[in-house]
Formats: structure tokens, sequence, C-alpha cells
């Protein structure tokens, strides 16, 4: 097996039984059962499936969805995972790197035929791995039980959902790479994970408000409302808003996530998945910029370090 690989099922094996990744996990289940719990009448009596807008604003989102129960479950499970998946990702690679330094661990490591590639790679693979099946098993689980709470539901949903997993792992793995980052940046450990637990629960919790409070600072004072001025300024608010937000990896995800989802009020169905996609490109296309440049940073970096 290639060394890529040992050390791949090393972190894959050492990350399952840290007590940051039981933790997350046990405190998701806890929330989205509760979730479940709350919403299980109103989801089971739905009636005929309504196109309505999501209202995400607190990421900037707000697209029409199509909201059967299924759609209805994930859309609040993405809200729960929008912030744990995110802290999730930042706490599994915020030490991977620098606490092998600090042990000496590293240079043992590469003292056998080992290159730093094969760490900083395997590192990446078997954490994504980590990442990946617990997405899955959490899918599976969902589905699980709304057959056996009877809850309502349709290939479709099925479909789109397993498609919005695929982006939910894309996501975390985002933060993923921005804490490996910073894992070669500081050398304590304790500091990196502080710092990239920090960061994420700033994207995803308070960045919201702090584009609101900021854009209209940027756009000026505010008009009369009513006047054409006033319009003018909405107008340039709503711009700086768009790009305030396209900084934040959880808009692009949540926005992908509605368009896939999406629903057309006229034909009150889902819109197709083609359309779901085409609207969706451009924050699927941030998302792996986000998650190649860090990385391709946190190669460069780990590559030409000192691991003294």
């Amino acid at each position: 097996m290639k060394p890529v690989w040992n050390i791949a099922l090393k972190e894959l094996y050492v990350s399952v039984r840290t007590k940051r990744f039981i933790i997350i996990v046990a405190l998701y289940l806890l929330i989205f059962g509760l979730a479940v719990y709350s919403l299980k009448d109103e989801l089971i009596k739905m009636g005929t499936p309504s196109v309505e807008s999501s209202g995400l604003l607190f990421w900037g989102s707000n697209v029409e969805v199509y909201m059967t129960p299924f759609s209805t479950l994930f859309i609040v499970n993405m809200m729960i995972i929008t912030v744990l998946g995110a802290v999730l990702g930042a706490s599994l690679g915020a030490d991977a790197i620098n606490r092998e330094i600090e042990t000496g661990t590293a240079k043992v490591l590469l003292g056998h035929p080992v290159y730093r590639d094969e760490v900083i790679n395997g590192k990446f693979l078997g954490i994504g791995t980590l990442i990946t099946v617990t997405y899955l098993m959490v899918y599976v689980t969902v589905v699980a039980v709304m057959l056996i709470l009877g809850i309502p539901l349709d290939g479709d949903s099925l479909l789109r959902g397993f498609l919005a997993v695929l982006v939910t792992i894309l996501y975390t793995l985002v933060f993923l790479t921005w804490s490996l980052l910073i894992s070669t940046l500081l050398k304590k450990p304790e500091t990196s994970m502080l710092a990239a637990i920090a960061l994420a629960v700033f994207m995803t919790i308070f960045y919201g408000v702090v584009v609101e409070i900021l854009a209209p600072k940027l756009v000026g004072p505010e008009p009369p409302w009513g006047t054409s001025a006033h319009e003018l300024w909405e107008e340039e608010l709503a711009v700086w808003m768009g790009r305030l937000y396209s900084v934040n990896p959880a808009h692009h995800y949540v926005q992908l996530v509605s368009y896939i989802f999406g629903g057309d009020r006229f034909l009150n169905y889902y819109i197709p998945l083609g359309d779901s996609l085409a609207y969706g490109f451009n924050n699927l296309a941030a998302l792996l910029v986000m998650l190649l440049l860090p990385f391709a940073f946190a190669y460069a970096r780990f590559l030409t370090s000192d691991l003294r």
C-alpha cells in the first residue's frame, strides 16, 4: 500500500476516536432529533407540496424552494449543518500538521521513505473520508427515520437530497482546508484549534450580522422612502451585500442547496436539475476555489516549512 493511503487510514482511525468528533456528531444528532420530533406531525400531515421562499436571509439566500416533506426536513438539516459542519471540518484539521511537528512524529515519519506531499495529502484524504462517510450515514439515517415515521417520500426528492449531501461534503471540506492552512501557519496546536473554530463560528453565525451593519455604511446615507434615489440606493445596497456574502462559504452552500430543491410556482414542482445546476454554477465554482486555494497554500507552506 502506498504511504499516502497508510497515512490516510491512520488519520481516519485517529480522527474518528477524538472527543471533538464524537461531541460534534452527538450535538448534531441531539439537535436534529429534536427538530424531527417537533416537525414530525406537520410533515406526516403535510398536504400538497407548494413552492415557498426559503427565507434564509441570515446567510444571504432567499430562493424559491419546492417544500415536500423531505426537502423541508433537509432544509432544517442544512441550517444545522451550516454551523456544525463548518465547526467539524475546522476542528478536525486544525492540529493535523502542527501537532505532528510539535510532538516530533513528523521527523520520524519523514525519516522513512515518505515525502512531505504524501503526508499532507494523506491527512486530507483520511479526514475527508471520515467526513464523507459521516454525511452518507446521516443521509441514510434521515431516509430511514422518515420511513419509520411514515413521512411521505418521493424519488425526485431523494435524488436531490443525495446531490445536496455531496454539496454538504464539499462545504465541510472547505473548512477542513482552511484549518489545514492555519495548522501550517501557527506552531501551537491549541492556538490553531481556537483560531480555526473561531473562524468557522464567525463565518456561519456572526458574518451575516457584520454584512447587515457594514453594507449600508458602504452605500451611504439612505434617501427618503418612495423616491427614485431610494430605489437606486436599494439596488446599490443589494450589490454590496452580494459582494460581501460572496466571500462566505456558508452563503454559497445555502444558496446551492436551495437551488437543488428550487421550485417553479407556475408548475408547483421542482425546477429541472439542469436549471438548478445552471443557477448554482457560480456558487459551486466559488466553493471549489475556496477548497483548492487554501489547500494549495497549505501544501506549499508545509513543503517549505522548518520541522524543528
